[in-house]
């Protein structure tokens, strides 16, 4: 079975690694309209899986799975003002087809989004949370152990994430100016069978998620999320 190199959100095609990290206390920064969680906003989203990152000839190919994603409210939850996003899924002979799932946002003082999970119990804190992405903070780190079999089990790797500098990229045919919020997966030393891989978490100002590239721990292959269509309120 593959292993996530963090949180494991969904089974699609292969574990894939999930993309969030915990949030961590670091110094106040001034606020950014960096991202936009205004009711009525809209993203569609399809993915792609790519089977050897380490071949520049090797091509991606459409899985079939189609995410639509929308901000369907604000509630307030212990003191926080929460966007509660949902996500319906298209995946044809799949068992996630028709599935629908919730999740709230928000970005914190530090100018960063991050996540809590809409069911259960939750316990919201200013410095909680799990982050998808920093904004402008180019001084926030976030470093994760990988463990072979969860938690308990031998550290295989680590993974650092950073921000990196803005860049421009070609996504579906669109050119967009984006941040990437990368992390990257070192092996330590007395692992046999695991290279070094990147996650790529890249987010346009003032749109959102415009690509994310997740691999899976063991083996080459990995998944690409590809923004096709937005609608943006302001």
């Amino acid at each position: 079975m593959k292993l996530t190199l963090n949180l494991l959100l969904s089974i699609i095609l292969l574990a894939a690694v999930s993309c969030r990290t915990d949030e961590l206390p670091t110094p106040n920064l001034t606020e950014d309209p960096f991202f936009n969680l205004n009711v009525g906003n809209k993203w569609v989203y399809k993915t792609y899986r790519n089977p050897d990152f380490t071949n520049p000839q090797s091509s991606s190919t459409f899985t079939g799975r189609i995410d639509s994603v929308s901000i369907v409210g604000k509630e307030n939850i212990q003191g926080f003002t929460m966007a509660k996003e949902r996500t319906k899924t298209h995946f044809p002979n799949s068992n996630l087809n028709g599935n629908v799932s919730y999740r709230y946002l928000r970005v914190n003082t530090k100018g960063h989004l991050v996540s809590y999970p809409a069911s259960g119990n939750i316990d919201i804190s200013e410095t909680g949370g799990h982050v998808l992405h920093p904004g402008m903070d180019i001084n926030y780190i976030y470093n994760n152990p990988i463990f072979d079999l969860g938690p308990g089990s031998p550290i295989i790797g680590n993974v650092l994430y950073q921000l990196q500098n803005e860049s421009n990229i070609i996504v579906e045919g669109t050119s967009y100016t984006v941040f990437p919020y990368k992390g990257v997966f070192t092996p330590i030393s007395t692992t046999t069978g695991l290279l070094p891989k990147t996650q790529d978490i890249s987010y346009k100002k003032g749109l959102g998620l415009v690509k994310e590239i997740c691999h899976a721990v063991y083996g080459n292959d990995y998944l690409e999320t590809r923004l096709v269509s937005s609608k943006i309120i302001y």
